[in-house]
């Protein structure tokens, strides 16, 4: 697995009427059972548009700069389960504590 939970990429993320995509940055969720068994990555919505953030359902990213993000930016529980072939670039690595914040983030919004 060339990359692992927690890193960022940049990737063509699909509109979720698939109508299109767009290319930006998205967290990887899986581990490594999960790359085992299928060979692609399960990833999560990342966005710059904090004002659209919502706080019962998004977590907004603490350490965006040091995870090379650009903006202070949100991660929004959108998933796609993308080809490794469509990872255009590493962006960088989330710190442990937003890693924390996302597996909340995703609890909540799964209900798990």
């Amino acid at each position: 697995m060339a990359y692992e939970r927690g890193d960022v990429v940049l990737i063509p993320f699909p509109f979720t009427d698939l109508s299109a995509a767009k290319t930006r940055p998205a967290v990887v969720i899986n581990g490594p059972l999960y790359w085992q068994i299928r060979a692609e990555y399960l990833l999560a919505y990342v966005s710059s548009q904090i004002s659209k953030a919502n706080p019962e359902l998004d977590f907004i990213l603490v350490d965006w700069e040091s995870a090379g993000l650009l903006k202070p930016s949100f991660m929004r529980p959108k998933i796609a389960a993308i080809d490794p072939t469509l990872v255009v670039h590493h962006v960088g690595k989330l710190s442990a504590q937003d890693l924390s914040g996302i597996d909340a983030c995703l609890r909540q919004a799964l209900n798990l």
